[in-house]
């Protein structure tokens, strides 16, 4: 153990006395200390410093911060603690932890989230993006080189593009253009890590049938439970892996034999992130990196916080890969750009502390060349013998080597792992436009419906005209606690969004998919007409009012109950936002001179 990583173990390990002290410090005491380096430094104050800024300037220092923030939890006897939870001071003082703090500064902020602090939690993965950002001058991260990319091409012989053909999915060889493509992606991703989330260990659970319990793996996972709670990170890592040995790690896991399942999946998922977490803490972005990506994030038997636990492995499994010294394991992680758009106040966060492709671009990378090949996977992800039918369509002598492909390398449904048709979308903007449109007749259902949306979300027409200097707006996308991949609108500013005659034609070729076979195709076409807001699409949205697609169920309003009609119930909602939209087109026509020129 080099002389660092021996003082990093020591820094995280509890401290003689450290959970002890009970009663030793008052809150009064804890919060006055809190408030007064809170104004000593500003903290509360607006203006376009950062609070690392204001701080250094005031000479407050990580150090004072730590010990201040660890009184007052010593004030609250280690437990739940509603004052300390409605003090601003707290929360600000973590908030600068988050710029300033340290790996070694983990263990008060781990007893303080023990204790149901939101805010601590968030200031340790501020410290960790940081430690990340530290890493990314020294990490491998290269484009495909002309070499890789032509040894890629080779081994694309045997692989078959899904396109519909007269409403049948089949398979068929890329152009020379789609296998250019197909190549650079695949060159990019040859060293890719697994599937976040998508192991498959030795033997099946369920929280229907659980295990009968057995003492020593509860006394196990309740000491790696505990030592998180105390700050302690060694014991943490040691008592974490005592449990999951028992179940077969570091081989597959053995879930049959899980005797504990909450709500949001088995015990041992909760024990792999926080093993990931204490082995980052560690200094062991390997192990870290395998653990993010092998819990399973789901499992339970409530879906609520799924993609809450699923994109912080993801930010976990960048984090590593980048700390191991490679980004390319994480690219296709980087690609789903878990946290959208970076947050830019007081001044913009620097891209080495960005979770998204624009890591990659800096590096090199064709991003939008990456989201081309990974969208010719698209439909990819069907079900294995839908998959496989649409192979076996495939002409000789493609056919015989495509499913042999598929025996050998499983699906590859790389559109679905980095949701390439939103990545294409976000990061092309207007570009996207023709090229989604272009693709829609070749896609599979789920795909197409996808496809459809992110056209309406890149169209998307705000309720003012960026272009009007008399009016003012702010873009405000939806809000879901369902993740879903970001697809930034032209409708922000006047430079990008669409015109009436812009939209006019998109809107126009949309209205045929009103009338496809499947719902939720005629469902996700009438809610992008809604979004991109032309009057064109009236007369075939009023010809879909009374579709009489009907899955069963009801749907309630404050009008009260009805039959769920979900396709009738898209069109009503798109027709009504037409309508308030459309009611501003001479206003917007007006404007159209005042875009600027290109």
């Amino acid at each position: 153990m080099t002389p660092a990583a021996l003082a990093l173990v020591l820094a995280l390990a509890p401290a003689a006395g450290s959970t002890s002290t009970s009663g030793q410090v008052s809150w009064d005491s804890a919060a006055k200390a809190a408030q007064a380096a809170v104004e000593r430094a500003g903290l509360a104050d607006s203006g376009s410093q950062t609070l690392a800024e204001r701080a250094a300037a005031a000479g407050l220092g990580r150090a004072e911060v730590v010990h201040v923030l660890g009184d007052m939890y010593t004030a609250c006897n280690a437990a739940p603690c509603p004052a300390l939870a409605r003090d601003d001071a707290a929360g600000q003082l973590l908030d600068l932890l988050g710029e300033i703090g340290l790996p070694a500064d983990a263990p008060v902020l781990l007893r303080l989230g023990a204790i149901n602090l939101y805010k601590a939690e968030r200031a340790l993965e501020a410290i960790l993006t940081r430690a990340m950002a530290d890493a990314i001058p020294k990490a491998r991260c290269a484009a495909p080189t002309p070499g890789e990319v032509a040894a890629a091409r080779l081994a694309l012989a045997d692989f078959a593009v899904l396109r519909r053909h007269g409403g049948v999915l089949r398979g068929d060889a890329p152009t020379t253009a789609e296998l250019d493509d197909l190549a650079y992606f695949f060159a990019a991703v040859a060293d890719a890590g697994p599937l976040v989330g998508g192991a498959v260990e030795a033997s099946p659970g369920s929280p229907l049938t659980p295990a009968a319990p057995d003492p020593e793996n509860d006394r196990l996972a309740a000491a790696a439970s505990d030592a998180k709670a105390r700050g302690d990170v060694v014991g943490l890592v040691q008592h974490g892996r005592a449990y999951l040995a028992r179940l077969g790690f570091p081989g597959p896991l053995h879930v049959s034999a899980e005797s504990h399942w909450a709500w949001g999946g088995a015990r041992y998922s909760y024990v792999f992130r926080d093993l990931a977490l204490g082995a980052e803490l560690l200094g062991d972005p390997t192990l870290a990196g395998q653990l993010y990506r092998r819990a399973d994030p789901g499992g339970g038997m409530c879906g609520t916080s799924v993609s809450y636990r699923w994109s912080e492995q993801v930010r976990g499994a960048i984090r590593s890969a980048e700390r191991a010294g490679d980004c390319r394991v994480a690219v296709a992680e980087r690609l789903l750009d878990v946290d959208g758009p970076r947050d830019m106040y007081p001044k913009p966060a620097p891209d080495s502390m960005d979770y998204g492709p624009a890591r990659l671009a800096a590096a090199g990378f064709d991003v939008a060349r990456l989201y081309r090949g990974a969208l010719l996977t698209a439909g990819r992800d069907a079900e294995p013998a839908v998959l496989r039918a649409a192979l076996e369509r495939a002409p000789e002598p493609l056919r015989a080597v495509a499913l042999s492909r598929l025996e050998r390398r499983g699906p590859e449904a790389w559109e679905a792992r980095v949701h390439a048709i939103e990545g294409l979308a976000d990061v092309t903007g207007r570009a996207a436009l023709a090229e989604l449109e272009r693709r829609l007749p070749d896609l599979a259902d789920g795909p197409r419906q996808r496809a459809l949306a992110a056209l309406g979300a890149l169209a998307d027409r705000p309720s003012w005209d960026p272009c009007d200097p008399d009016e003012a707006g702010i873009y405000f996308g939806s809000m879901s606690s369902q993740w879903s991949r970001h697809v930034t609108s032209l409708g922000g500013s006047c430079e990008t969004v669409l015109r009436l005659h812009e939209a006019a034609p998109l809107a126009r070729s949309l209205t045929a998919w009103l009338a496809d076979e499947n719902p939720e195709t005629r469902e996700a076409a009438a809610a992008a007409l809604g979004r991109i807001g032309h009057r064109v699409a009236l007369p075939a949205l009023r010809a879909r009012q009374s579709d009489r697609y009907a899955p069963g169920g009801q749907h309630c309003d404050d009008a009260g109950c009805r039959p769920y009609f979900p396709v009738r119930e898209a069109v009503r909602e798109a027709i009504a936002a037409i309508t308030e939209r459309s009611a501003q087109d001479a206003r917007w026509r007006r404007n159209d001179r005042k875009r600027p020129t290109p």
